[in-house]
């Protein structure tokens, strides 16, 4: 994916876990950004 691409769903996932409520939410948050960074990662490699 392209990396801009990655670093604008870093974003909005950012927003969304500012305002989520519930630890499950936040839990589904983390993995979602956890892979978005490790394809970060990988491209930067």
């Amino acid at each position: 994916m392209n990396p801009t691409k990655q670093y604008s769903k870093l974003i909005k996932l950012q927003t969304k876990a500012q305002n989520c409520l519930s630890r499950k939410e936040a839990q589904v948050l983390i993995r979602k950004s956890d892979k978005a960074q490790a394809k970060l990662s990988i491209k930067a490699s």
